[in-house]
């Protein structure tokens, strides 16, 4: 899975999905109305895994902004850089 990150401001940012190959595309068509715990893990590994690759190495989850997503293919996300 390919990703594509637009930071809209200091701590937000869109993630779309962008699917490699078949099972990338069956995974992002799966229903969301029954949605099982492994798929929401994997979907939100995904988004994670952008974060940290795309933002910034200690990025890390803050909430899902729902209205402004089009789950699961493109997410707006709150984030914030956890500092050690």
């Amino acid at each position: 899975m390919k990703y594509l990150v637009k930071e809209i401001s200091e701590g937000n940012c869109d993630i779309t999905l962008l699917p490699e190959n078949l099972n990338d595309r069956n995974l992002l068509a799966e229903t969301t109305k029954s949605v099982q715990q492994s798929y929401q893990e994997t979907i939100q590994a995904h988004y994670e895994h952008a974060l940290k690759n795309q933002v910034h190495g200690n990025a890390a989850f803050v909430s899902l902004n729902n209205e402004e997503s089009n789950y699961p293919k493109r997410v707006n996300v709150n984030y914030q850089i956890i500092l050690s």
